[in-house]
């Protein structure tokens, strides 16, 4: 018997110390858990973390790191014995044994820590008694050759804790957003649930499941002297603060799904180097967009009785480097329909926004901001027909300048001078070719002279870099999503000036800061005076007013855009040291209900500038070298001669750059009552009713230039083209109707497709697309006129 008692020892010593020997332990043991690409915010801060797969892990954390509470929690629901057993727990075996005896099936498992961690880093095998077996001794072999610490910390660094999270600290940021040690006992309680059925008691979806597990570790806790009862009594009334499943360290997702798109290589390189990617984005800035887009959304959709259902995106770049400090494609990626969509990248209808590249180009050349366009009826004859463009008030002010034209956004005057400057095909290989947009046709002719109305599908945040090439004083340098080492170690910075690049920029081409590769597209005079003008106020009151919300408390360039129907609401913008573009729509496309620019995107962006100075002083530009400010008179733009004496109405003190300053006027140039004189290009606008300088300008129209038909319509003019532009704040959708020849009160005005409406003596058309006519009857005389009109969407 003794021989046989000791021959039964040493087979169990033999078991227990020697058989293990032959069970290599995992090779990945104690290894992290993938941890992919960090993305990290220009200070360092955790952006997003990507692995393959999708997976989210952390760096492995030190058994110190771990709070006691998540310790004793995990003892408590895995392996309440653990630091007694040697890596079997034999009376765990005979529990589960004796279970499965009375239940006649397995209800419990033995399994202890190190055999789960076995479990854990070994290769995928087929679960069995004789992979228990293995993992039995392989455990022992682990237990003889690791202390108990090693063991659990690479158990809770590999753990899977539900949602793809791999180790407990993955888990606490994931889940609750804090680093381990802020972990309460009640949060570990309810970590330290999840590993038994992660899918099944997902906090997310299941949270009365996870409670009831929680619950039930906390007593036993309670039961193995862990905690006491008035700790005990604590938890349990705790309520479990989870954050929201999207905000799991997953902020700025369109800008990080752009940024993979764009920087492969390098985050290939940060894989294989195990190094973080220190991106442009400011994430406090960031927070801080996205909180005004969802406020002022809200307020917008309750101001105009809209559906809660609208969208918006936001891009700011740094104007000296290029780089993105915030880009926000929806107003909410997760918890909004649609939010998916990065509406910061998909093309939509640009409407006024291009109108400023044109004009840069044509202050390029001998234009200046006092040069004189004419805001007159015109048709031009096209591949498709003839155009005739007309402005959104569906008036002509006769002569305009540049400045007035541009801040006031008149449609006439911009199509006659894209004319001029070279036509569509010359806009076009600006957009495309100098400032790299990428959403618009290949040819020029699929836009035509509306290219400069904008036609066009662009890309947010290729037109807000566009805005920043005029904000760099015409300098293009490519948006940047990865930051370089002068911006990693702070927020945004404020030392470059773009007014250097005056003197800097000496070739089309250069290799520019870090080797990004910059490109001279518009002459730097011509870009400042774009500046200068569209952050003049005072300018642009005849259309917006003296408190829009392009107004701030600072010196700000800003433009507003609005599509047909009102279904892109835009305003982009810039100082010297930003840049923010703003889109205001819906991406199913349906209409706004007569949200333009001013009203739909302007107030964000005013936010959003406000936002970007909070902490720092607005600068302005310098005013350039040899710029000087002459008088000139408002409509002849020249400057006015000795002896003529114009009321201040009348004239307007302009800058003027490379010694483009205009001649003086002659004193043939105004009658006895100091009226300026008009060429004879403008008799036909002069003769109607609606001319508004009728006191203050003449024409001298010889005789034989007199009108032979004394009744006719002259709004619309026959042949119109009307393009439905709602860029400004009013009406877009009636147009006025008026007749020279016959007293206006005895009119009548009809049209078989269009709607006519008529209010104190005056009448208008109720636009629609299509093509139309409209018949004047003039009930004195029962003369009558007709006039046709085609009405298009932009």
């Amino acid at each position: 018997m003794l021989g046989l008692a000791l021959s039964g020892l040493a087979a169990v010593l033999a078991g227990l110390y020697l058989v293990p020997w032959f069970f290599p332990l995992p090779e990945t043991l104690g290894t992290a858990a993938p941890s992919g690409v960090l993305f990290v915010d220009r200070e360092d801060r955790p952006v997003r973390r990507l692995l393959d797969g999708e997976l989210r892990a952390d760096e492995p954390a030190t058994y110190d790191e771990f709070p006691g509470n998540l310790i004793l929690a995990t003892l408590a629901a895995e392996d309440s014995r653990y630091f007694s057993h040697g890596g079997i727990d034999f009376l765990g075996v005979m529990r589960a044994v004796r279970d499965a005896l009375l239940h006649r099936e397995f209800v419990s498992g033995a399994s202890t820590i190190t055999q789960q961690t076995i479990k854990l880093y070994a290769p995928p095998r087929r679960r069995d008694f004789r992979t228990k077996i293995i993992e039995a001794f392989t455990a022992r072999h682990l237990e003889m050759t690791t202390d108990k610490e090693t063991i659990l910390t690479a158990y809770l660094n590999h753990l899977p804790y539900g949602n793809q999270f791999t180790g407990a600290r993955a888990a606490a940021r994931g889940y609750f957003g804090k680093p381990l040690g802020d972990l309460s006992l009640a949060e570990s309680a309810l970590l330290a649930g999840l590993p038994n059925k992660p899918t099944k008691l997902n906090p997310w979806k299941n949270l009365e499941g996870a409670r009831q597990r929680q619950l039930w570790i906390l007593g036993r806790m309670r039961e193995e002297g862990y905690i006491d009862e008035a700790r005990f009594a604590a938890a349990l009334i705790e309520e479990p603060r989870l954050i929201a499943g999207h905000e799991r360290s997953f902020h700025a997702p369109h800008f990080t799904e752009l940024l993979l798109g764009r920087e492969g290589p390098a985050i290939e390189a940060a894989k294989a180097s195990g190094s973080v990617v220190r991106t442009t984005l400011d994430l406090r800035l960031q927070h801080g967009v996205e909180n005004i887009v969802s406020a002022e959304l809200a307020r917008l959709a309750h101001q105009a009785g809209e559906e809660n259902d609208l969208q918006a995106a936001v891009v700011v770049i740094e104007n000296a480097s290029g780089e993105i400090l915030a880009l926000s494609g929806s107003r909410s990626f997760f918890g909004s329909a649609a939010g998916q969509v990065n509406g910061a990248w998909r093309p939509r209808s640009a409407g006024s926004t291009l109108k400023p590249f044109t004009y840069a180009l044509a202050l390029h050349r001998d234009t200046t901001a006092a040069t004189i366009l004419a805001d007159t009826p015109i048709e031009y004859i096209t591949p498709t027909g003839t155009y005739q463009p007309v402005n959104f008030s569906r008036r002509f002010l006769g002569p305009v300048s540049v400045r007035h034209a541009l801040a006031n956004s008149l449609n006439v005057p911009a199509v006659k001078l894209l004319d001029e400057i070279g036509g569509p095909t010359r806009l076009h290989d600006c957009l495309v070719k100098d400032l790299h947009f990428t959403s618009l046709a290949p040819a020029a002719t699929e836009y035509g002279l509306g290219l400069t109305l904008g036609n066009a599908g662009v890309r947010l945040l290729e037109l807000t870099n566009g805005y920043a090439t005029l904000a760099r004083l015409g300098e293009w340098i490519p948006v940047r999503f990865l930051a370089s080492s002068e911006s990693a170690t702070g927020s945004v910075r404020s030392d470059r000036n773009p007014q250097s690049a005056i003197n800097r920029v000496d070739s089309p081409t250069r290799q520019g800061q870090a080797g990004v590769e910059s490109r001279r597209v518009f002459d730097a005079d011509a870009a400042w005076l774009i500046g200068d003008i569209l952050s003049d106020e005072r300018a642009r009151a005849l259309a917006f007013g003296l408190n829009s919300p392009l107004n701030l408390p600072f010196r700000v360039a800003a433009k507003t855009g609005t599509s047909t129907d009102f279904r892109d609401s835009w305003t982009i913008g810039y100082t010297p040291d930003f840049t923010v573009g703003v889109w205001v729509g819906r991406f199913d496309n349906r209409p706004l209900k007569r949200i333009s620019g001013a009203m739909g995107a302007a107030p964000i962006f005013h936010q959003v500038m406000v936002r970007l100075h909070r902490d720092r002083e607005a600068r302005w530009y310098a005013t350039p070298a040899g710029a000087t400010e002459a008088v000139v008179d408002r409509i002849n733009g020249l400057r006015v001669p000795e002896g003529i004496a114009l009321p201040e109405s009348r004239v307007r003190k302009e800058w003027f750059v490379r010694g483009r300053i205009p001649s003086p006027a002659s004193t043939a140039d105004y009658d006895g009552q100091t009226r300026t004189r008009l060429p004879l290009a403008y008799a036909t606008w002069w003769r109607e009713p609606s001319n508004p300088l009728k006191n203050d300008a003449f024409v001298e129209v010889p005789e034989e230039s007199a009108p032979v038909a004394d009744f006719r319509i002259v709004s619309p003019l026959e042949g119109t083209v009307a393009f439905i532009d709602p860029d400004l704040p009013a009406s877009g959708a009636r147009f006025p109707l008026e007749v020279a020849g016959s007293g206006r009160e005895e009119i009548e005005w009809s049209s078989e497709s269009l709607s006519v409406e008529s209010e104190n003596g005056k009448s208008w058309l109720v636009l629609q697309p299509g093509e139309h006519e409209v018949v004047a009857l003039d009930r004195k005389s029962g003369r009558s006129v007709k006039s046709r009109l085609k009405v298009e969407a932009l």
